[in-house]
């Protein structure tokens, strides 16, 4: 509701424009009046008003000096309409220059009144508007200020809160964060949010919403009102969401605190996932002093590639133990993941490289167990990722025993070694997984793939330099380098002199 303020020493005219106002705008304005200048200074000094309708002509104090003076209070002016019962210009013109809305003659004409006040009231709507939303985008910049700034002071924090026009909240508050499970706007959920608490909360000041710097909703509420929002949010479509919920704080200067404490609640949807909503009093108590189980990591990494499959399932769940887990603190679970990521899955992988990109894209997710919606997610790509690496490994094993595939490779690189020649030639030419190929290679010869092909050519070369008589450029050519210069700096590297120099030693020999 917005307030005006009738001034009028003449008792029927403002009594009479009081009544047309509340006849026509009563859900929308209150009104209020006052007998001169002097008596509508006293009003405004104890209360806001919005809209300021004034005579001029008043004894004590007329409207145009009633305007001045308003202008010199530190106070918002409020929206201006002069009255008047002369067809004076001297007036109109100082009533423009007080930028006045308008300039209206008694008697004042019922409809000219309502366009002035229906235009007065869309301008107030939109200025309105533009302050909360100033308001709104100082809190948030401010408030995620105070939340990743864990030194501040308790003075500063009650500075800065009073500057955002949030009082002290003398019942204490609770801090909740909410977070979009599925991806979409942050902003779309804020003002869903604050849609629902504008239903719920008798003064705006009850309840701050704005989004953290990882665009989860965050609510600082007078009264716990989060199982209603929970409820609220149950019944919107095409989305999921999680709820963490703080203790109840006193001070303002426990802002942080109260943060930390619904993030950490928030957590908890990763083990409970059918509760939407987590309090930090039902959560605080769990255990933490739990031995994470080294030994079955490290088993389980024994039995990699053998043929041990089940026990491997069998030794992972009882690592990945859902009610053990669900009785500790949510930071056991977090310890454990770390874990399994760096004994387990780490060492496995380091062993076969990282070339497959569908299983790089998994170990990477694995990482964070909040990449996954819940504990049951989470172990099925852990024992998946598992078994697969187990399967690499059985193959990679096979590769080893069976001499034949590196008989045969060594074989084509003798008959071919002329040609355009790589790894990924020979490997498909014998069938087998480049990356498997690349590091039963190096097992094999204790060479890189590009060094083992040099070695052959060049002793090719070195053969044709002391038995023929072909040119250089020619040798080079037969050894499989086009580039005369590449095949002489590479001979050069490996014998340590020129393939000319070498050909000139043989002669005198």
């Amino acid at each position: 509701m917005y307030k005006i303020l009738i001034v009028d020493d003449e008792k029927m005219i403002r009594l009479g424009i009081k009544a047309m106002i509340d006849r026509e705008f009563s859900d929308v304005f209150t009104t209020e009046t006052a007998f001169d200048g002097m008596d509508a200074i006293e009003k405004i000094q104890n209360e806001k008003v919005d809209i300021l309708i004034t005579d001029i002509k008043m004894p004590r104090m007329d409207g145009i000096s009633l305007i001045k003076e308003i202008q010199c209070m530190e106070i918002p002016m409020p929206a201006t309409i002069i009255l008047s019962g002369f067809d004076d210009f001297e007036f109109a013109k100082a009533a423009i220059k007080c930028r006045v809305k308008d300039y209206l003659l008694k008697p004042v004409k019922r409809h000219e009144l309502y366009q002035d006040l229906k235009d007065i009231l869309n301008e107030l709507k939109i200025n309105n508007q533009m302050a909360f939303q100033h308001l709104d985008e100082f809190r948030a910049n401010q408030l995620n200020y105070i939340l990743l700034n864990p030194n501040l002071d308790e003075g500063k924090i009650l500075d800065l809160c009073s500057n955002m026009q949030i009082e002290a909240y003398m019942d204490g508050f609770h801090v909740g964060v909410v977070k979009n499970c599925k991806k979409i706007d942050g902003e779309g959920l804020l003002g869903r949010i604050k849609d629902f608490f504008k239903t719920m909360t008798e003064h705006s000041s009850d309840v701050v919403c704005f989004l953290d710097k990882d665009e989860h909703v965050v609510v600082i509420t007078k009264e716990n009102r989060f199982l209603e929002l929970n409820e609220f949010l149950g019944k919107q479509k095409y989305f999921s969401y999680s709820i963490g919920v703080s203790d109840k704080k006193q001070k303002l200067k426990s802002l942080r605190e109260g943060y930390e404490e619904a993030i950490f609640s928030l957590k908890y949807h990763f083990l409970f996932p059918a509760n939407q909503i987590v309090f930090y009093e039902n959560v605080k108590g769990k255990p933490t002093n739990l031995n994470i189980p080294i030994d079955l990591l490290k088993k389980i990494v024994n039995m990699i590639g053998t043929e041990r499959e089940q026990e491997i399932k069998s030794y992972l769940l009882k690592v990945l133990d859902y009610d053990k887990i669900a009785k500790s603190n949510i930071t056991y679970m977090e310890a454990l993941s770390k874990e399994i990521n760096h004994i387990l899955l780490e060492s496995t992988l380091t062993k076969i490289g990282k070339e497959s990109s569908d299983v790089t894209c998994l170990y990477d997710k694995i990482q964070d167990i909040y990449n996954f919606e819940n504990f049951h997610a989470y172990y099925q790509a852990v024992e998946e990722l598992l078994l697969r690496l187990h399967e690499y490994h059985k193959k990679l094993r096979q590769v080893y025993s069976e001499q034949k595939y590196m008989d045969k490779a060594l074989h084509y690189i003798e008959e071919n070694f002329s040609k355009d020649l790589n790894l990924a030639v020979v490997s498909n030419y014998i069938s087998l997984n480049y990356s498997y190929f690349s590091h039963m290679f190096k097992e094999y010869t204790n060479q890189n793939f590009v060094d083992y092909l040099k070695m052959i050519r060049i002793n090719h070369a070195k053969k044709l330099l002391a038995d023929s008589e072909y040119k250089v450029f020619e040798i080079s050519e037969m050894v499989g380098y086009k580039n005369p210069k590449q095949f002489t700096r590479v001979f050069r590297e490996i014998e340590g002199v020129s393939p000319t120099e070498y050909r000139e030693q043989k002669m005198y020999r």
